[in-house]
């Protein structure tokens, strides 16, 4: 739904398959299209710089050692109380609450950023107030990342890439250009650079809302409603489960082969950043072209693909380091982007807060890593053979990529198995599969559980009373209630057995009489002011 009130849902670019760049003057299109997301994009690209200047260096080394990974432990025990608490909810945090935590994590993140620099002005004379400060930046630029992704809520496929690979690409443009400056300057810049987010906010609010820009979901990506719920929330499980496992071979890579941070020279640090840009851009590309796998099985095959080659690069050359390095830092810079991508698909397909996700996603990917990270410079004082923590790596390699395939493999035949004659789910193996797992619950994805009717329960007494004061009839109290939960016209026909104009026509008259232009406006103003 556009601003005007006109239904933009499912709408998809020119041609047959969907491509958005067909044609010369396709470019200035997308240019136009994707100007919503400026704001949000810088947000973000200032958010991970904030957080990289001050707690990895800069990048102009891997990072800073055990103090990153130690720095950053701590603050995802911190997220993990915060996920805790947001787990006890069973409706999505207040606007007002969400505004207010963003605002005082950007003075923090800020600060933080010049504590840091002073103290490398002073020569660092306390190590452990550098890992106090380490994590408090880490755990404000974590929130303030979390806060740009929360915006782009239950966009879609094209829009979702567009929006997580530029930010990720410019956010290397930054990095390097701040890495060329001493390390005081760099971070008392990159902390000045942080308050920018209080104007941007104001300016995100501004323009369109980036679930309302134009575009499209593939048949095959994590954002597609697939032919049942239940393959969904497996397509995404099985992502997670990917993750995790491919974390552990970046801590492992990043560690390698003592646990120290690996300095890199000239050549190889602009060789990084280059080969981050170069896969980001691939990405944004083939999606633009309708490709429908690169974010799904392409993103996890060009992952591996440098971790196989960091691999082969630390056996030949193992008195440079910095070489496999390049490798190895663009990898996990790709593991960013690429979980802030399936955050945003899990914000769509799940029912809690979009804190819960991101916050979730970050303790799976930053945790793995840390600890594996942590355990190589604990294995450091017993010497290992530097091929025998190669062949491990390569072993945990091939075990995450067999993981990753037997559970799209599983995906695939459970798509198989549903286009066979149903038998209206009165099998035990039925059943079965229409019972949420324990895992599913966790990751707040089993929408018909007693949480998720908790929340449509709350939603339609809060459209009861916005009904009350804007004297809506009854009937647009219902289509209010349904609507706000992020049906779509279309399923909000079905559900109330009326058609598909006649939605519309309701939905427009909710907008006149409230005086709202957007499906998020609606849904703020329920959460805020009749709850």
């Amino acid at each position: 739904m556009s601003r005007d009130g006109r239904s933009t849902e499912g709408a998809t670019a020119p041609g047959a398959a969907g491509s958005y760049l067909e044609g010369p003057g396709d470019l200035k299109g997308l240019t136009e299209r994707f100007s919503a997301l400026i704001p949000l994009v810088a947000g973000l690209v200032i958010a991970r710089v904030g957080l990289l200047t001050a707690s990895y260096g800069g990048y102009a080394r891997t990072d800073d050692g055990t103090l990153t990974d130690s720095s950053m432990l701590i603050a995802l025990a911190v997220l993990g109380i915060f996920l805790a608490a947001i787990t006890r909810r069973k409706t999505p945090l207040k606007k007002r609450f969400v505004n207010r935590l963003m605002l005082a994590t950007i003075a923090v993140e800020s600060f933080s950023g010049f504590a840091m620099a002073l103290m490398y002005a002073l020569g660092e004379p306390f190590p452990g107030m550098r890992l106090a400060i380490g994590a408090l930046v880490s755990l404000s630029a974590s929130l303030c990342i979390f806060y740009w992704l929360r915006r782009a809520r239950e966009t879609n496929t094209v829009v979702a890439v567009v929006y997580v690979f530029t930010s990720l690409a410019l956010s290397e443009v930054l990095l390097y250009a701040l890495s060329i400056l001493p390390d005081f300057l760099e971070m008392a810049l990159s902390a000045s650079i942080v308050l920018l987010q209080y104007p941007l906010r104001l300016a995100a609010r501004t323009r369109t809302i980036p679930k309302h820009i134009e575009g499209r979901k593939f048949e095959s990506d994590y954002f597609t409603f697939s032919k049942t719920e239940i393959q969904r929330r497996q397509f995404l499980m099985a992502t997670a489960v990917g993750i995790g496992a491919l974390s552990i071979v970046i801590g492992f890579l990043r560690g390698y082969p003592d646990g120290t941070s690996i300095v890199f020279d000239p050549a190889t640090r602009i060789a990084y950043p280059l080969v981050v840009i170069a896969c980001c851009a691939l990405v944004v590309v083939a999606t633009l072209r309708g490709s429908e796998r690169t974010t799904t099985v392409g993103m996890f095959v060009t992952m591996q693909l440098l971790a196989a080659i960091a691999l082969v690069l630390y056996s030949v050359f193992p008195d440079a380091l910095r070489i496999g390095a390049v490798p190895t830092t663009a990898l996990n810079a790709l593991m960013v982007g690429f979980t802030w991508y399936v955050s945003l698909a899990f914000m769509s397909a799940g029912w809690r807060d979009p804190y819960y996700y991101t916050c979730a996603g970050w303790i799976v990917w930053i945790g793995c890593r840390a600890v594996m990270r942590l355990s190589i410079l604990a294995l450091a004082p017993l010497a290992l053979d530097n091929g025998l923590l190669l062949s491990v790596m390569s072993a945990i390699l091939l075990v995450s990529a067999q993981i990753v395939f037997i559970q799209f493999l599983h995906v695939e035949r459970q798509a198989q198995t549903e286009d066979a004659p149903s038998c209206e789910g009165d099998c035990r193996s039925c059943q079965r599969e229409l019972s949420p797992s324990a895992l599913t619950k966790l990751m707040g994805l089993d929408n018909d559980s007693e949480s998720a009717q908790t929340r449509e329960e709350l939603m339609r007494q809060s459209a009861q009373q916005m009904g009350q004061q804007f004297l809506l009839s009854e009937r647009e109290v219902e289509v209010l209630a349904l609507y706000a939960q992020g049906y779509t016209q279309k399923r909000v026909a079905e559900t109330l057995f009326i058609s598909q104009g006649t939605a519309h026509a309701h939905i427009k008259r909710i907008y006149a009489k409230t005086d709202l232009h957007s499906r998020q406006e609606l849904i703020d103003y329920l959460e805020e002011y009749t709850q």
